[in-house]
């Protein structure tokens, strides 16, 4: 049975963090990428799934605690990015931030995420509620969830 391509995409990507032993002694990733990205003691893959292809992008990491914070739009433009952008600049998320990015699956259906390190929500110093207060606060912003990134053994 094939699945059902009207049902609305709720986020355009899956994480998942690995430690340094489950890369390194996983025999999918090839030496070469090993050797290049060995160092660090946690990584974050990102999976991100269209049609008939799953993209994999890695990225090293010295810390397993990571954020998404997933935003549905009413649509992309010049100004919205902005003020996403100002609220991460504002909430000190920017320099935190492993990966971003955003899409529209049609004109109505468009989500902004980004994967950060979570250490200021861990620590109390920033709340969910702030978090998503802030990002409701700009323009076109429908709805924002904020989900912790599991490990592969947890």
């Amino acid at each position: 049975m094939e699945p059902d391509k009207s049902v609305q995409k709720n986020k355009i990507s899956i994480g998942l963090i690995i430690n340094n032993n489950e890369l390194n002694n996983n025999p999918i990733f090839p030496s070469e990428i090993k050797e290049e990205i060995l160092n660090s003691p946690y990584y974050l893959l990102i999976f991100i799934s269209r049609e008939d292809v799953v993209k994999v992008s890695c990225f090293p990491t010295k810390k397993k605690n990571i954020k998404k914070i997933l935003v549905k739009l009413k649509e992309f433009s010049p100004d919205l990015v902005k003020g996403i952008s100002n609220v991460l600049n504002e909430l000190n998320l920017s320099k935190e931030i492993l990966h971003t990015t955003g899409l529209c699956y049609e004109m109505e259906k468009c989500f902004y995420e980004t994967y950060l390190i979570g250490d200021l929500i861990d620590s109390g110093e920033l709340t969910l509620d702030l978090i998503k207060e802030k990002f409701m606060a700009v323009a076109n912003v429908i709805n924002v969830l904020i989900e912790e990134i599991p490990s592969l053994n947890q």
